[in-house]
């Protein structure tokens, strides 16, 4: 992880004469005396003595080294942008630790602590640029947002001295380079769950057309030969090739059907999110709406990039009297975009009508009368 050849924290038991002990620290380093367990002493770079009663105290020198160090985080695709795409980027972290004891005392992995910090920051910048902006300008963009935002290192007791930008590319895996693809595997992605919700939606069974009559008409001598059974009669119609009128059977008569009565319009408006790419129709008939790949969720998403609960869309009345819709993000992963804006987790945004709602890879458009 480090360029350098020296440790990072080196545990010593110096050696005693008569409980006496004489110790040195380098330049560039900060000590720490440890004993029974207990910090004693912050010790300088320089000449220390120490005092331990043999057989009753154990004492050790704990050595940190506090010059610029270098570390080199490669991502595997961690990084989501704003249009949702995913990015390797490869960092150059130059830091120094400013506080020993937290470092040396405190932390059980302290250099796999710092990259969770610096890789969580980083993940925070890359989602609030597009591809074009991280292609274009996402190097200085990127350096200049881990330099503002260094205080999570100094909680960890390290400096971000400065960040150099290794590179920024795709994942070497299909579909994901979706410029030289075309976006193939995208589309291919959301007309798979496009064609799933429309075998899960409305759980109507699909009624087959009747089938249609067919009379054969054979030339004969009997005149009888092409008399329909039952009396039934061919006119010129059917010899020019129009179908006949059906034919009943004796001792069977069509049932009487109810009357159709239209409901009355009670006058609330329903919504209906539109799938823009496959022209799926989902009813908000449900309020909340749910939304996200758990199978109990109103509307349930074959979705890689959405949460197992992803986002929910509620009714509500504003301020006019008028009954209209709010979606909410309930804390994703990858967020819940409305017209290319992402949202803050768990506030409500007001939809219209035209809205495109954009979760994990999927787009839906809110249509409202």
């Amino acid at each position: 992880m480090s360029g350098n050849a020296s440790p990072l924290i080196q545990t010593l038991n110096p050696e005693r004469w008569v409980g006496l002990s004489m110790d040195f620290i380098g330049a560039g380093c900060a000590g720490l005396l440890v004993k029974n367990g207990q910090l004693v002493r912050k010790l300088k770079p320089g000449r220390h003595f120490s005092f331990a009663v043999p057989f009753f105290e154990k004492c050790e020198l704990v050595l940190v080294d506090t010059k610029i160090r270098n570390l080199e985080i490669i991502s595997q695709g961690d990084f989501l942008s704003r249009d949702q795409y995913l990015l390797n980027i490869s960092l150059n972290v130059m830091y120094q630790v400013v506080d020993a004891k937290r470092v040396a005392l405190e932390l059980s992995e302290p250099i796999a602590a710092l990259t969770s910090a610096v890789k969580d920051s980083l993940g925070v910048a890359v989602g609030q640029l597009s591809v074009e902006q991280l292609l274009n300008q996402g190097r200085v963009q990127v350096r200049q947002y881990l330099l503002n935002h260094a205080e999570v290192s100094y909680a960890l007791g390290f400096a971000l001295e400065d960040v150099r930008v290794g590179d920024i590319s795709f994942p070497q895996t299909r579909g994901i380079i979706r410029q030289v693809e075309g976006m193939s595997a995208r589309q291919e992605a959301e007309q798979q769950a496009a064609l799933k919700m429309q075998i899960a939606e409305a759980g109507r069974p699909v009624i087959p057309p009747p089938p249609v009559q067919q009379v054969n008409i054979v030339s004969s001598s009997k005149p009888n030969a092409n008399t329909p059974a039952f009396g039934a009669t061919l006119d010129a119609n059917a010899i020019a090739g129009e179908l006949p009128t059906q034919v009943e059977l004796p001792g069977k008569k069509k049932p009487l059907l109810a009357p159709t009565i239209i409901a009355d319009n009670t006058g609330e408006t329903v919504a209906r999110l539109i799938h823009r790419l496959s022209g799926a129709i989902f009813i908000l008939s449900a309020t909340p709406c749910t939304i996200g790949r758990e199978p109990s969720n109103t509307l349930v998403l074959d979705d890689g990039l959405s949460s197992r609960h992803h986002a929910r869309i509620v009714r509500q009345t504003d301020l006019q009297g008028n009954r209209r819709y709010q979606v909410i993000d309930v804390g994703s992963s990858n967020g819940t975009f409305v017209n290319g804006e992402r949202l803050a987790p768990n506030q409500p945004c007001w939809l219209n009508s035209g809205d495109v709602i954009r979760v994990g890879i999927q787009e839906w458009m809110l249509e409202q009368e």
